[in-house]
């Protein structure tokens, strides 16, 4: 040590004095030492020899000039920095920071492990005042952590921008290969665990939120024995809500370490000024927890329990709008045929951050119609599309095929007393074939917020009364209803509908950003049952869409069976008991029956129609499918969702001609749903036309290359219809990308490696598949569709018996009759499994099944599909597929 300090000394020359050592880290070795030309000490931090050959003194002096820039009274600066030349020595990279008479972060938390709250608070929020200085000027830190935070008196200070500066800048690849990586693995954010080089303040404002996770509870929120362990564990699991480790937590502060610590950057506060007012008393506000403006990115919802997952959003847009205010009532099952009316959203005339709050009018007034006999109402997703319009009313009737509409003005407005009150001016407009419209009934309403629930009834009673619906008594009563004693938890409830759900959005990031909402709600009125409906849906989703969890599954069931006890008549109930059995019990059966008992009370609800009709698919009765889709079509008649899984009940027919056009119609709507993109591709298949299908992947590549990359390298596995330049952008992603699952982001890149003819990065891909889906196995050890990709997985890696097992296991769970779409997937896997296996009798025995039952694969497919074509040389499998290839 002595002949170091020497080497230093004679190096740093007549500057500074070495004094003692303090420390040493990761990256670089501290001293006390003295500034001679100041006379003052300073701490100076000398980096280790292999890091200072790998940076080399050009860029890590340039890249450290911009951090001592940094001037701001909670970040301790860079005042000074240099190169040391040693003679036959590799050169030593230096740089000096003021010396901090105190300690670290970490030395408390180490003396005390839970820091008092207030404290706790006062140190994250100085921390995040210097972070969100530096991040205007350009600079990420990049490795904040404990040891980085140093306390003096009362006075937080970040330290040790200069090296996450260096290291971080530039984009060099360099440092990977010499081992060495910017951050901590405890306080890494899942982007940069992945390795990704393109980083923005959003990985700060994670690695703080861990900081204070770990100031409050006395532990990080991934704790675990090992690096790789803490880094799979925070791709795989969310953070325990820490009110669950510490009571004394405000709750505003456990709403923003959720949001922070989001798994995906687009989900977390765009900024660390964001956190930073969270975390102020009150500061956890309403455009705070607001879901994201941005579009969510495609292939964040990539959990690849493939048609499931499909079907599963599929469901959750058909549930969409409208269940918000479904107070039904019973009654005779009036037959289809009555008024048909649209109600078209609302115009918010008031502040545009009230927006959501015209929505939820809109959806309760539609919502209490619906049922009505003799009135039949179009599904909030047809008429939403009219949302800003520039169509006039006689143009929107007649592509929604209806004779009345449904407008209105709604305004949110503070009274002069401070009060709040809502101002709705309703129209009811009936339309004729060549006549002009004409208003029917026009009313203003306004009255204080806490008359808001009479509002609606009045506007939904009177819209009855003009178009000649007799209500009986115990109607107008039902009408008369309010969904929950508090206001309070109304405006969450509308807000967490606005995030996900209630917009037809069951992606992983918005049901997260919605679920703590509706939780919110709950603990405001606990008899709210439309919220517990809601949260029971959307832990379902997250459940089936995202890494099942059992702690997850175990919420959904106790929140779907609290709505159904509170009100069991209620659509949005069934729907979220509904959701619980079919996507987190996957008890199909139970779900059909829970449908088609309640479907009698509100026999033209197309919620309730096309969630049965999406059970019916998965049951593999596509004829009673069809036929509720129809009756579903009729009151939604512009929803792109519906054509597509009347689609895929005709693929499964292998009535692929009249798929395709079904499809094509479906993307006339919605030109950029990729799940229906993928469907008519596998349509083409269907028909033996693998140009037409690559041809589809070719267009819609067009509109976001990346997206349909990825999507299409995700569900059913078809990146073989994609060129080389679109394997290329499925395999140039993070786990981020895949919602923060290991498993499926290997599997894909295991598949485009094989596919490429690398056999070593495609094992070591599907190394890492194996170990994400075995950890998902431990939480759900049932799970037909992970034990299939697991199988997938260990077929790569050239592990036969393991993944045969766990291909059979699989197709037990989920057998393919009575299976539907998840069945047959299985099934179709599980063939793929043994021709990896190089077992080719059981691969066309399983083929055979697939082909004598209902399902998309055609022996056309099988004659193009890659996948199969170490089978074309077996006289059975020709004789299967009808000739040769």
């Amino acid at each position: 040590m002595a002949d170091l300090q020497a080497q230093l000394q004679d190096g740093l020359g007549s500057g500074y004095a070495l004094e003692r050592e303090l420390g040493r880290g990761g990256m670089a070795t501290v001293f006390l030492a003295r500034d001679l030309r100041h006379d003052r000490p300073v701490a100076l931090k000398v980096l280790h020899p292999e890091l200072s050959v790998s940076l080399g003194a050009e860029r890590f002096l340039r890249e450290i000039r911009l951090a001592a820039r940094l001037q701001h009274p909670h970040i301790l600066t860079v005042l000074d920095s240099g190169e040391i030349q040693g003679s036959g020595a590799p050169p030593r990279l230096w740089f000096t920071m003021p010396f901090v008479r105190g300690e670290s972060l970490r030395e408390r938390l180490r003396r005390e492990r839970q820091l008092p709250v207030e404290d706790a608070l006062r140190i994250a929020r100085e921390a995040a005042d210097a972070l969100a200085f530096a991040h205007t000027e350009g600079v990420i830190h990049r490795d904040i952590k404990p040891e980085n935070i140093l306390l003096t008196g009362t006075h937080a200070l970040v330290a040790d921008f200069g090296i996450a500066r260096a290291l971080g800048g530039g984009g060099d690849e360099k440092l990977t290969e010499t081992g060495f990586a910017v951050g901590t693995p405890a306080y890494m954010s899942p982007e940069q665990a992945a390795g990704q080089r393109e980083l923005d303040a959003r990985t700060d404002v994670y690695s703080l939120a861990v900081v204070l996770y770990e100031m409050l509870a006395g532990e990080t929120p991934f704790a675990a024995p090992t690096a790789q362990a803490m880094v799979a564990r925070r791709f795989l699991e969310a953070a325990r809500p820490i009110r669950q480790l510490r009571d004394a937590v405000p709750e505003r502060v456990e709403q923003a370490l959720a949001r922070a610590l989001a798994r995906t950057a687009a989900d977390r506060f765009a900024s660390m000024a964001q956190f930073a007012a969270a975390l102020e008393p009150g500061g956890m506000t309403a455009a705070t927890t607001a879901a994201p403006t941005d579009t969510v990115k495609a292939g964040t919802r990539t959990k690849p329990r493939v048609p499931l997952a499909a079907v599963t959003m599929v469901l959750g847009l058909l549930i969409g709008l409208g269940v918000l205010f479904a107070w039904r009532r019973g009654h005779d099952g009036a037959p289809a045929g009555g008024r048909l009316v649209a109600v078209l959203p609302f115009e918010n005339v008031g502040d545009s951050a009230e927006e959501y709050f015209a929505e939820g009018i809109t959806d309760a007034v539609r919502g209490k119609l619906t049922g009505l006999p003799g009135l039949d109402v179009i599904a909030g997703r047809s008429s939403s599309q009219y949302k800003d319009t520039d169509k006039d009313l006689a143009q929107i009737a007649r592509e929604l095929g209806v004779t009345h509409l449904v407008t209105a003005k709604v305004r949110w407005a503070k009274a002069p007393d401070g009060s709040r009150r809502v101002q709705v001016s309703p129209e009811l407009v009936q339309v004729s074939a060549g006549d002009a419209p004409k208003t029917r009934w026009q009313q203003s309403f306004d009255a204080a917020m806490t008359d808001v629930f009479q509002v609606q009834a009045e506007v939904a009673g009177r819209v009855a009364q003009e178009l000649g619906v007799a209500l009986a008594d115990s109607a107008r009563r039902e009408l008369a209803e309010r969904p929950t004693r508090s206001l309070d938890a109304y405006d969450v409830y509308l807000r967490a509908g606005a995030a996900a759900l209630g917009q037809g959005r069951t992606d992983p990031p918005s049901l997260r950003v919605a679920i703590p909402l509706y939780e919110r709600a709950l603990q405001l009125d606990s008899s709210f049952a439309l919220a517990w409906a809601r949260l029971a849906m959307a832990r379902s989703y997250l459940y089936s869409n995202a890494v099942p969890s059992r702690e997850l599954g175990l919420a959904a069931r106790s929140a779907a069976e609290r709505a159904l006890a509170l009100a069991p008549r209620q659509p949005a109930t069934v729907l979220g008991q509904a959701s619980y059995q079919r996507l987190v019990q996957r008890d199909l059966e139970a779900a059909n029956r829970t449908l088609s008992e309640f479907l009698p009370l509100a026999p033209r609800d197309p919620q309730i129609l096309a969630a049965l009709a999406g059970i019916e698919r998965e049951l593999g009765r596509m004829e009673a499918a069809l036929e509720h889709y129809s009756q579903a079509a009729r009151l939604d008649p512009r929803s792109p969702v519906i054509l597509n899984t009347m689609g895929q009940c005709l693929l499964s027919l292998r009535r692929y001609e009249e798929a395709d056009s079904t499809f094509a119609r479906s993307l006339e709507l919605a030109p950029g749903a990729l799940i229906t993109t993928t469907n008519r591709a596998r349509a083409r298949l269907g028909l033996g036309d693998l140009a037409g299908a690559r041809a589809i992947a070719v267009t819609a590549a067009k509109m976001d290359a990346r997206a349909v990359a990825v999507h299409f390298s995700t569900y059913y596995e078809l990146h073989w219809l994609l060129d080389s330049t679109l394997q290329a952008l499925a395999v140039g992603v993070g786990p981020d990308v895949y919602d923060g699952d290991l498993g499926t982001w290997g599997l894909v890149h295991g598949h485009i490696y094989a596919a490429w003819g690398d056999q070593a990065r495609s094992r070591a891909y599907a190394d890492s598949a194996r170990a994400g889906f075995n950890a998902q196995l431990d939480d759900a050890p049932d799970d037909a569709q992970t034990h299939v990709l697991l199988g997938l997985s260990l077929a790569l890696l050239g592990r036969s018996a393991e993944s045969v097992r766990h291909g059979e296991r699989a197709a037990a769970l989920l057998p393919v009759a009575g299976g539907g779409d998840p069945g047959l997937y299985v099934a179709e896997v599980l063939a793929r499994i043994y021709v990896r296996a190089g077992m080719p009798e059981k691969a066309v025995e399983q083929l055979g099944v697939l082909l004598r039952g209902p399902g998309p694969i055609s022996r056309e497919w099988l004659r193009i599909d890659p996948n199969y074509a170490p089978l074309r040389k077996y006289p059975a499998f020709v004789r299967l597929v009808g000739g040769t290839s």
